[in-house]
C-alpha cells in the first residue's frame, strides 16, 4: 500500500511540475491590440489567429462576424484583440446539425450567398432545415446538384417557409459577438440574420473608428400551429 501511495505522490508532483511549467504568464502577453490586412487569397481567420497568436473565437467576436467560416477577401483588414492566457477556438464554430425541419419559422425567403457558401453550410450549418429542402430538384436527365459544391457568391437561394410561422423583426446594435450568439439569445438562426443583412461579414468599427454596427434581427422564430404547410 505504501508503495502504491508513493506512486501516485510522485505522479501528481509531476504532473503539478508540467503544469506550472506550462502555466501561462498573463505579464508576457500582448495585449495591445492590433490591425491585419489579408493581402493573400484564400486566407481565412483561422489562418489569421495562427499568425496573431490569438483564439480563433476572440477574434471573431472582436470584429462582431457573421460566421468565422466566411473567408475575408483580400483588401479587408481584420481588428486583433488583445492576447489572453486561455485563448477560445471552439465556441463560435457552427456545427454541423441533424435537423428533420424542411421549413424556416417565419422568413425571410431568400438568403444570398456569400463567399464558401455551399448547399450544406446554409441547410446544416446555418438554417436547421433538411438539405433535401433546400436544393433544387434535378431536371430530368441532369445530374443531381453537389451540396458541397461552392456556389456563386451573390446568387438567392430561396428557403422554404413554414405557414403559419412568425418572427419578431427588431434592429439590434451589435455591440460584440458573432451572429451564432445573437442566435442563441434571441430565438432564431445564423442563416435568418444573414438573410436581413444580406452584404454583412463583420464589422470594421474597430478598425476604422466608427459606431458598432446596428443589424435586424429575427426574434423568438416560432411555429403558430402545429398544421404547417411548407411555402417553397
Amino acid at each position: 500500500m505504501a508503495l502504491i501511495s508513493n506512486f501516485f505522490l510522485v505522479a501528481l508532483l509531476v504532473l503539478s511540475s508540467s503544469s506550472m511549467l506550462y502555466a501561462c504568464d498573463p505579464n508576457t502577453l500582448n495585449t495591445t491590440t492590433g490591425e491585419y490586412p489579408i493581402t493573400v487569397e484564400g486566407t481565412t481567420i483561422f489562418d489569421v489567429a495562427a499568425a496573431t497568436g490569438r483564439g480563433v473565437c476572440d477574434i471573431a467576436r472582436f470584429n462582431m462576424m457573421a460566421d468565422v467560416a466566411i473567408p475575408p477577401n483580400i483588401g479587408q483588414v481584420i481588428a486583433i484583440p488583445p492576447q489572453t492566457c486561455t485563448p477560445d477556438n471552439t465556441t463560435c464554430i457552427l456545427p454541423r446539425l441533424n435537423p428533420t425541419r424542411n421549413c424556416i419559422f417565419g422568413g425571410p425567403r431568400l438568403y444570398y450567398t456569400v463567399k464558401g457558401d455551399t448547399y450544406e453550410r446554409i441547410a446544416l450549418y446555418r438554417l436547421n432545415i433538411t438539405l433535401e429542402s433546400l436544393m433544387p430538384a434535378a431536371a430530368p436527365g441532369e445530374a443531381s446538384t453537389d451540396a458541397t459544391a461552392p456556389l456563386p457568391v451573390g446568387q438567392f437561394v430561396k428557403v422554404p417557409q413554414c405557414s403559419p410561422s412568425q418572427c419578431v423583426i427588431q434592429p439590434v446594435t451589435f455591440e460584440y459577438g458573432v451572429y451564432k450568439d445573437l442566435a442563441e439569445k434571441y430565438g432564431s438562426t445564423v442563416g435568418q440574420i444573414m438573410m436581413l443583412s444580406p452584404t454583412y461579414n463583420y464589422s470594421e468599427a474597430l478598425v476604422l473608428n466608427r459606431t458598432r454596427p446596428s443589424i435586424d434581427v429575427a426574434i423568438n422564430c416560432t411555429a403558430l400551429s402545429n398544421n404547417l404547410t411548407v411555402l417553397a
